[in-house]
């Protein structure tokens, strides 16, 4: 093992904080009677298990199950079941990295439950003591409980962070270990558990020998970088301890976006899916404008049961003359491809649109030929600026489309969601 990993002068010191068992903290955050319980939350339409307390994970309970296979279970061992709610784990999820900023002036988001934090300025103090610090006051700020690992790599900081989980400390730095110490945790982690590892490369390691972190560590260089190039090389880099991925304190802008349902029914009458595609453009077109972004192209997709006879899937893709994101001109699209691509007689539990070729609304290519004029457009765009204002003072839909329909049959099952305290005024949480 490189002795730069122990080395306490070396220039970097990541954090990797990851929120433990997200979706169960926030349900229980406010309701702490599920404390020590079991729970589970559950996909849209309450079809499958998308995140477990430690006392569900100790049942041997899988994620990605789906809720019917398990129902003699959650009665067994009365398992709290609940239905997701992303407004309110995307809410707490922006207060938990508003707090990781007041300890750090370089926080890079990874996802909804983890960030990256440079500690690189503060290598001279205990950084295990300030790791615990941090914990401490998200847990005050936040009411979430994190986990943290501290490394001179972000790779390293991953492992370290899955020890922190295990061994029950809530904060492991690599420097607290000997190198032979380190040895022996690096041979204890999978090869496929490591960042950046997908089953491709982990299957082609194994055939190789190479099972553990040590030993892709100390595997032969030119070997790895003949089959993985230079992200291979880098990665064995960072496990030796000299950082080569570097904090992404901007987000790369995003290159496409979906909105996809799985219905509760089959859908077959052509009037209720084009309802369904119009819903779903609509909540497509508000994240690009929520992004800043408009699409070159979108695309139409369904598809029926793959667990039936005759199964069906097709998709439609067309090009936009010149790149959008007013709802009312991509819902006239995505209707169009859906009638392209309907079949009649077939019944259809999935469907979504995609928004592709994303640009900077700002940097739209007009065209010669375009039809609408500069003053149709800016009435557009005001319209649908005032459409999102009014949906995010008084809640979401709370003006929309008519083609997104008014009964909405295909609309996701949530049966089990828990108020939405943070987020909507009819669901702030009472205390008598």
């Amino acid at each position: 093992m490189s002795s730069t990993v122990l080395d306490r002068k070396a220039t970097k010191r990541f954090a990797l904080v990851d929120c433990n068992n997200f979706y169960v903290s926030c349900e229980r955050l406010f309701n702490p009677s599920l404390i020590g319980k079991p729970v589970v939350v559950v996909s849209n339409n309450d079809g499958c298990v998308i995140a477990r307390s430690q006392e569900v994970k100790d049942l041997g309970l899988n994620m990605g199950v789906p809720v019917f296979r398990i129902y003699d279970l959650i009665k067994r061992h009365n398992i709290q079941v609940y239905s997701s709610n992303y407004a309110l784990y995307g809410d707490l999820s922006g207060r938990v990295m508003s707090t990781l900023a007041y300890f750090a002036p370089n926080v890079e988001i990874y996802s909804i439950d983890e960030a990256f934090m440079d500690l690189s300025e503060f290598r001279c103090r205990d950084l295990t003591a300030y790791g615990d610090e941090i914990r401490k006051q998200v847990m005050r700020w936040v009411g979430i409980p994190v986990s943290i690992g501290i490394a001179p790599t972000k790779t390293l900081a991953k492992l370290a962070n899955r020890i922190a989980k295990q061994n029950g400390s809530g904060v492991f730095e690599f420097h607290d270990a000997a190198i032979s110490s380190m040895d022996e945790l690096l041979s204890q982690v999978d090869v496929s558990d490591i960042w950046g590892i997908g089953s491709k490369y982990s299957n082609w390691l194994k055939e190789r020998g190479i099972i553990t972190a040590l030993q892709l560590r100390d595997a032969d260089r030119y070997m790895l970088q003949s089959k993985m190039g230079i992200v291979g090389v880098k990665l064995q880099m960072e496990l030796c301890g000299e950082s080569c991925l570097a904090m992404e304190s901007i987000a790369n802008p995003k290159q496409g976006t979906c909105v996809s349902r799985s219905f509760p029914k089959s859908i077959h009458k052509l009037a209720e899916l084009k309802e369904a595609i119009a819903y779903f453009t609509h909540r497509a077109a508000e994240k690009l404008r929520r992004q800043q972004q408009s699409a070159s192209a979108i695309t139409v997709f369904l598809q029926t049961s793959p667990f039936r006879e005759n199964f069906y899937a097709n998709s439609a893709t067309a090009e936009l003359v010149i790149s959008t994101n007013s709802t009312h001109e991509l819902s006239h699209v995505s209707t169009h491809l859906l009638e392209g691509i309907y079949r009649q007689g077939q019944n259809f539990k999935k469907a979504g649109v995609m928004m592709t070729g994303l640009v900077p609304e700002r940097q739209v290519q007009g065209n010669l030929f375009d039809p609408h004029n500069d003053e149709a457009k800016k009435r557009s765009r005001n319209l649908m600026s005032v459409m999102d204002r009014i949906n995010e003072i008084y809640g979401r839909d709370t003006l929309r489309f008519a083609a997104t329909g008014v009964l909405q049959v295909w609309k996701t099952k949530s049966e089990q969601r828990s108020p939405r305290y943070t987020t909507c005024w009819r669901d702030l949480l009472e205390v008598s």
